[in-house]
């Protein structure tokens, strides 16, 4: 009894309190949704006579399907249904937008290949009709894993008519979608606003060519992409570049406000003299990350050019042997205004080798480095003398950061094996460095 006149009581408790979100103006409530992925946006449709049509003023319209591809991951059966509906939901959606005069943000993010053509082309249409100024076709598979070449969706323009509807475009992202050479040329002539491509997972052609046009492109990156051999970059204001993948030609030059570079050529180390391929850009360059599989290859120092402005330099390496690694600092030397100075050591089953720790033989003074940071350390020789190098010679650390953090994947290890390895790291951090560590230096263990 007592419990019923409580509810009772709460009841009309609630009904006395203000509804603060029925108070919001719809612009406010737009925003809320616009937040939301585009499915649970459109569920508040049936809340009240006010919601039923607010979702179709959004702007952005986010058709995010992660949830349903975990369910698909550990179900496959459903898969042919899950695309189907999702298809399905797309369509309703844009149909409901047919007299809205602009979108702005359009994402698709499903387990989409080229047999899902025509309605993908469908929704590339609409995004242009519409004056969409960021655009995402996220079509990777289940497993977000790159799919072969030639079973990725294609991206298409309607026709040439079309291209003056791209004079709004701003950031375009493709991932598991390929882009043949006339299309590409065709977004680049036709948006003039175009700051961001990203493409991952895309088959390409042989011989990239950007440049002597008058493109505003600012940031340009390639992930996990194939089918091309070379890549030339000229005569634009570039910004950033970032390419990760297998070894390719880079060719390079009057890039005048080109700051940051990030190349990685997995599995292939700097045989390939990728200094003299970025030589052309390197006076202007604020940040460089360079990502060298196989390091034990060896590093011909005689080859490493000066980055006169570099203040932030990354070093991604392969780290399964317990190689001394200090020949590497010389990338480091040839940044006389650096500082911060990141390494990140991949490895599995790291070895552990006895051995006495190694100094340089021409130390080196950094007198702006600031930062070091080491993911991967894991308590080697080969680790401790990164770190000991620069203890000494950096004359103005005021931090380290260790991250014992494993960045390799497969194998028969279990989650709770790298959790050991990493708590071993740790400890095996606290043990090496913070005996050795200045005063005035905060030394921080992840």
């Amino acid at each position: 009894m007592k419990n019923t006149r409580r509810r009772s009581a709460q009841k009309k408790g609630d009904r006395g309190r203000p509804n603060l979100i029925s108070k919001m103006p719809d612009d406010v409530l737009v925003m809320i949704l616009s937040l939301m992925p585009i499915k649970d946006a459109a569920v508040t449709s049936v809340l009240s006579t006010r919601w039923r049509h607010l979702w179709r003023n959004l702007l952005r319209l986010n058709f995010d399907g992660t949830k349903t591809l975990k369910k698909m991951v550990k179900v496959k059966k459903l898969c042919d249904i899950e695309r189907a509906k999702y298809i399905k939901q797309v369509y309703n959606v844009i149909s409901s937008y047919y007299n809205h005069p602009m979108v702005q943000d359009i994402r698709i993010r499903f387990d989409l290949d080229d047999s899902h053509s025509e309605a993908i082309n469908d929704w590339v249409q609409f995004a242009l009709e519409k004056k969409v100024e960021r655009l995402e076709l996220d079509l990777l598979d289940k497993n977000y894993s790159v799919r072969k070449p030639d079973e990725n969706y294609e991206f298409w323009l309607p026709s040439s008519s079309m291209a003056g509807e791209m004079f709004s475009l701003k950031k375009l992202f493709l991932k598991g979608v390929n882009l043949n050479e006339t299309t590409l040329n065709i977004i680049l002539n036709n948006s003039p606003h175009l700051e961001k491509l990203y493409m991952f997972g895309s088959g390409l052609f042989p011989r990239i060519h950007v440049g002597e046009q008058d493109i505003n492109l600012k940031h340009f990156k390639l992930v996990d992409c194939s089918g091309f051999e070379s890549i030339s970059l000229y005569g634009f204001d570039l910004v950033s570049f970032i390419y990760c993948g297998p070894e390719v030609q880079f060719h390079l030059s009057d890039l005048p406000k080109l700051k940051e570079l990030d190349i990685g050529e997995v599995s292939v180390g700097l045989e390939n003299n990728v200094f003299s391929q970025i030589s052309s850009c390197a006076l202007n360059l604020q940040v460089l990350v360079l990502d060298m599989w196989s390091p034990q290859k060896g590093l011909d120092v005689n080859a490493i050019i000066k980055f006169p402005n570099v203040k932030k330099l990354m070093l991604v390496m392969g780290a399964e042997e317990d190689e001394c690694l200090l020949e590497f600092t010389s990338i480091a030397q040839a940044c006389p205004r650096l500082e911060t100075f990141s390494i990140s050591l991949h490895w599995y089953t790291p070895t552990k080798r006895r051995r006495k720790v190694r100094r340089v033989a021409s130390p080196h003074v950094h007198e702006h480095l600031k930062l070091l940071e080491m993911i991967g350390y894991y308590g080697r020789i080969s680790d401790v003398e990164l770190a000991v190098y620069f203890i000494e010679n950096a004359a103005a650390l005021e931090k380290i950061v260790i991250d014992p953090c494993c960045h390799a994947s497969g194998g028969d290890f279990t989650t709770e094996d790298f959790l050991k390895r990493e708590q071993a790291a740790r400890s095996s951090a606290k043990h090496q460095v913070k005996p050795i560590l200045p005063p005035g230096v905060d030394l921080v263990i992840l």
